[in-house]
């Protein structure tokens, strides 16, 4: 066990079970699901999860986060939210984030409010404050709560503690918002998003795990683990995945040589900032 983890979560327990109640925000990832699932430990039928279902979420990904909150049989409301009502998000600069988490957590923030509930919660961790992560800013200007930040998580933490729980995704790839996939300065449109979705579900029904398609107007920049290079790269594979990423409307597929990395979006469009995802 690392070090020190059960003092962490016990310090975890503590934080949520000083709110009182709260409405966690929750997406599915190993980090939310870990902490809808304390809350409900801390304090039980005044903890409740909130998705927001928008189109920045996959279909595949709704659907594992029903199946995970089912399975740990925790209350969940479903929001509908169009991020498309923000023009700053459309545009898509550097404070993308900013601009989404703000527009989305007031959302949260009014049915919390509606529903008696005395703090909302969120699920970023300690590792996430050494990135250049415009929606925290957001986060904190609005009061929403970070306690597995405050408990002092890791990500490795949380996916220690996740699998001595025994949580259904302990170990389950990272996640982040399509809109992830699209360079700064280039509009976010429901079609990219889309034809994003498309193209990673295919990669998915291949057998791959841990992968992004970036988005780049006609072509299609594929990043999957290094150890996977060479499956994808076999004759037969590779015409598979050619041929079924163009038939999402992309006319040229390219394989990152640099493999998988979350934020490699950062030598693209406006400024260097990481783009978190």
């Amino acid at each position: 066990m690392i070090q020190n983890l059960p003092q962490k979560y016990a310090r975890l327990l503590k934080i949520l079970t000083d709110l009182g109640s709260c409405l966690v925000a929750y997406s599915g990832g190993v980090d939310s699901t870990l902490l809808l699932f304390t809350a409900r430990e801390a304090l039980g039928k005044d903890a409740t999860g909130i998705l927001i279902d928008s189109p920045l979420l996959s279909k595949r990904e709704k659907a594992s986060a029903l199946d995970i909150a089912n399975e740990l049989k925790v209350p969940l409301l479903i929001v509908h939210v169009d991020p498309f009502q923000n023009e700053h998000f459309i545009e898509n600069g550097r404070e993308r984030c900013y601009f989404c988490k703000k527009f989305l957590f007031k959302t949260i923030r009014t049915i919390a409010k509606e529903n008696g509930f005395t703090a909302v919660c969120e699920g970023s961790n300690v590792d996430d404050l050494s990135d250049f992560r415009p929606g925290r800013k957001a986060l904190q200007e609005m009061g929403i709560i970070s306690p597995l930040v405050d408990a002092g998580f890791t990500k490795e933490e949380i996916r220690q503690i996740s699998r001595e729980k025994n949580l259904p995704n302990w170990n389950q790839p990272s996640l982040s918002c399509l809109a992830t996939r699209i360079p700064y300065g280039t509009p976010v449109t429901i079609d990219r998003l889309q034809r994003i979705e498309k193209a990673e579900d295919l990669l998915h029904q291949m057998g791959f795990q841990q992968l992004r398609v970036r988005d780049h107007d006609t072509i299609a920049r594929i990043e999957v683990p290094l150890t996977d290079m060479t499956w994808i790269l076999t004759d037969t594979h590779r015409q598979k995945i050619t041929n079924a990423l163009k038939s999402c409307g992309y006319q040229f597929i390219t394989l990152d040589l640099e493999g998988f990395r979350s934020g490699s979006m950062n030598s693209m469009g406006i400024g260097k900032s990481k783009n978190e995802g």
